[in-house]
């Protein structure tokens, strides 16, 4: 979402960086929504990565006018991404590090955080979100809060790592034991997001480990974290690594940031190809 909306020229300053989006351009963000659909996508994930209170109060808000906005923000995304959806497609409730997710260190502490999920959880509840995407996670201490804030909802969760290498997660945390940490709680489904192709390739193996569900989404990025993500692998490359991804059988699979609806199109294409 991000990289297609500053495609279409919209600015996305930080820290909220796309959550304005949903209110001063929400028909970009409908128009993205409906180009991956059309591509083929089965999921849309909503477009909430900074729609929360900590967010925007960060930006200069009042804790009041923060979390009014915050709201705001957040319920548009989900209602954008369900008016494309219809019933072609499921609504994934997007949900993210609290503060940077390239940036573990930064990590709010607890509280902070279980105020942020639990705020977040409950909007997508009340809205009858049923599955939510705890993406680009990459501080253990920040999954365990989102995981035991969420525990109470009886909603479908998934949680998505981001790594600093194939065998830890970016706050070093040995990925093994995040993996072990993860199982043993109502997480429906394991995934890797937002690593390069040679980070994902190696680290596959230990999400296939677990015997659980799982699934990969990467980001097309040529380099690790410098948010230059119009600088993408080629089109063969990424054919080559799909092709291999799929002969893996993962639950879920898609693209990240630098991704295109052409990029979907092809994934859609090689596994109708593979088992039709």
């Amino acid at each position: 979402m991000g990289t297609q909306l500053l495609k279409k020229g919209v600015k996305l300053p930080l820290p909220l960086w796309s959550a304005s989006a949903n209110i001063d351009d929400r028909e970009t963000v409908m128009e993205i929504h409906k180009d991956y659909l059309n591509a083929g996508a089965d999921i849309i994930t909503t477009n909430t990565f900074r729609t929360t209170t900590y967010t925007y109060h960060k930006a200069g808000f009042s804790m009041q006018e923060a979390k009014t906005m915050a709201r705001e923000s957040l319920l548009s995304a989900v209602e954008s991404a369900r008016m494309i959806a219809g019933d072609d497609a499921t609504v994934a409730g997007s949900i993210t590090s609290v503060d940077d997710c390239y940036s573990p260190h930064l990590f709010p502490g607890k509280t902070a955080a279980e105020n942020t999920y639990g705020e977040m959880v409950e909007w997508f509840f009340a809205e009858g979100v049923e599955l939510l995407l705890f993406e680009t996670m990459g501080n253990c201490e920040e999954i365990d809060a989102a995981i035991g804030i969420s525990d109470g909802y009886p909603i479908e969760r998934w949680v998505s790592l981001i790594l600093k290498n194939k065998s830890l997660l970016l706050d070093g945390t040995p990925l093994v034991q995040a993996l072990q940490t993860i199982n043993n709680t109502s997480t429906s489904i394991l995934l890797l997001n937002c690593n390069k192709i040679t980070t994902t390739d190696s680290a596959v193996a230990a999400l296939q480990s677990t015997g659980n569900p799982w699934g990969i989404y990467p980001n097309l990025g040529v380099t690790d974290f410098d948010n230059d993500y119009f600088d993408i692998i080629n089109k063969t490359i990424f054919e080559q690594h799909f092709e291999k991804y799929l002969d893996m059988e993962p639950w879920v699979i898609g693209a990240c940031c630098g991704s295109t609806p052409w990029h979907i199109r092809r994934i859609k294409d090689m596994i109708e190809n593979k088992w039709t």
